[in-house]
């Protein structure tokens, strides 16, 4: 289990997202982390678990999108004994977490009509088990993640906008690996010496210019890429100094900000068009452009509807 010394980093935005981690291990609330993936919300969902008075019962971490629609009732409230046939006794995942917390990732993919019976047991503290008409308690915390904008998948129907609120009581948004690069450096040893460990190799460090390749590079599978970069470069090297040649970085390292700038507003039209429905003049409107600029930049970013 991870705690919050394993968050590494010194930027503010990794402080402050560690700040708001501990004051929720104050309470028994409902916690939502929103990241892109590989910023390490499950990591922050352990910390907050190992840290709150819950931390002697268990934890458990389900993949809402590795259960497959039919399964979803029986997999967390249970199964009562002939409800179908073949059925055996069986509890679910809340009745296994009693009194611990349940970390649900990837929240958006599970089915929007079960989300709703997901939010009646939050709500209520109670579920039956399938095919059965006795009430059972639970006093389970919830802790809730997605990988995409809640608003987006608000507005476009893949998560329950009444859901979200009830979980959305203490809310943390892990910043992007590319938002806080100043971590870098620290991350990269941390990694050395965890891989190292891992693969019985020794590696002594890091090449000044590796380590500026590393950082000029972007990364849209944040902490989780970098650290797989490493591990690697020091399968391929197994000891001595991590060189830039050792890396696998094919990637062209443009930095400009006209460059970055272009990125951010390709990102954020394709943002306002889902917001909109994908109807340009509402998505003009909500941008602030004319009509026609958006459209002239949808065409230089082939942004296709």
């Amino acid at each position: 289990m991870y705690c919050f010394n394993d968050i590494l980093g010194v930027s503010d935005e990794i402080n402050k997202v560690k700040a708001i981690g501990m004051m929720a291990c104050q309470t028994s609330s409902p916690v939502f982390i929103y990241g892109e993936t590989g910023t390490g919300k499950e990591m922050m969902a352990q910390a907050i678990h190992c840290k709150s008075i819950r931390y002697k019962k268990p934890f458990v971490a389900q993949n809402c999108s590795a259960i497959p629609e039919n399964l979803l009732e029986s997999t967390f409230f249970g199964v009562s004994k002939g409800s179908f046939t073949g059925a055996v006794e069986a509890e679910g995942i809340f009745e296994a977490v009693q009194g611990g917390t349940l970390y649900l990732d990837e929240l958006n993919s599970m089915d929007i009509s079960f989300q709703g019976k997901l939010l009646r047991v939050i709500q209520e503290g109670e579920l039956r088990r399938l095919g059965e008409n006795k009430i059972r308690k639970v006093d389970v915390r919830i802790i809730a993640s997605v990988s995409e904008d809640p608003e987006i998948l608000i507005k476009t129907n893949r998560l329950r906008k009444d859901l979200y609120y009830r979980l959305n009581v203490i809310r943390i948004d892990i910043p992007a690996l590319d938002e806080r690069k100043e971590d870098i450096p620290l991350l990269v040893n941390s990694f050395i010496s965890k891989h190292n460990l891992k693969l019985q190799a020794n590696i002594d460090g890091i090449t000044e210019e590796a380590l500026k390749a590393i950082m000029k590079k972007t990364y849209d599978g944040n902490v989780r890429e970098l650290e797989h970069l490493i591990e690697g470069a020091i399968i391929l090297k197994q000891k001595g100094i991590i060189d830039s040649c050792d890396l696998n970085i094919k990637e062209n390292l443009n930095t400009s900000l006209k460059c970055r700038l272009e990125i951010m507003e390709k990102k954020y039209i394709k943002e306002a068009l889902i917001i909109c429905d994908y109807n340009v003049s509402r998505a003009s409107v909500f941008l602030d452009i004319p009509r026609q600029t958006l459209q002239y930049k949808m065409k230089k970013h082939k942004i296709m509807l």
